[in-house]
């Protein structure tokens, strides 16, 4: 079972993650319903760890703009250790703290594919390079889900 989701589309490339969630979302056949569950947690995905709980998936895929020193549009697996620990605020939380709820009360594994974002400013649109990099994740999740 597999989950995808991640962060704000009104700020350019951090976007990328819920375009691949509604884009697969949009070409997964029915098929894949009770097997596959896609979610668009935005900003705030750790409010989605409820439903991600009652669905129990074995796989979770978090999909999100990540900052690794690449070029634009590079696409690497974010290590957990890699994770920034921010804290908590009353606005956000680190994603550690998701991934670590995921893994360690589910048992589920957690895959995060990062995206090297070009422009994260507000109102800025997907820049091209991670455009490209968001079709194909899509792409490929699609392919390996759609079976």
């Amino acid at each position: 079972m597999e989950r995808a989701y991640a962060g704000n589309p009104d700020k350019g490339d951090d976007g990328a993650g819920p375009l691949c969630a509604a884009r697969l979302q949009a070409r997964l056949p029915a098929a894949t319903s009770g097997r596959v569950l896609v979610i668009d947690g935005r900003e705030t995905s750790e409010s989605q760890t409820g439903v991600i709980r009652r669905f129990g998936p074995e796989l979770t895929i978090i999909i999100d703009d990540a900052v690794g020193g690449y070029p634009p549009g590079a696409v690497f697996v974010v290590k957990r250790e890699k994770i920034a620990d921010e804290g908590v605020s009353t606005h956000t939380i680190s994603l550690v703290y998701p991934v670590r709820y995921l893994e360690e009360s589910l048992g589920s594994r957690v895959i995060v594919p990062g995206i090297e974002p070009e422009d994260m400013s507000q109102g800025a649109p997907i820049s091209p390079a991670v455009n490209r990099a968001e079709g194909e994740i899509t792409d490929f999740l699609f392919k390996q889900l759609a079976v």
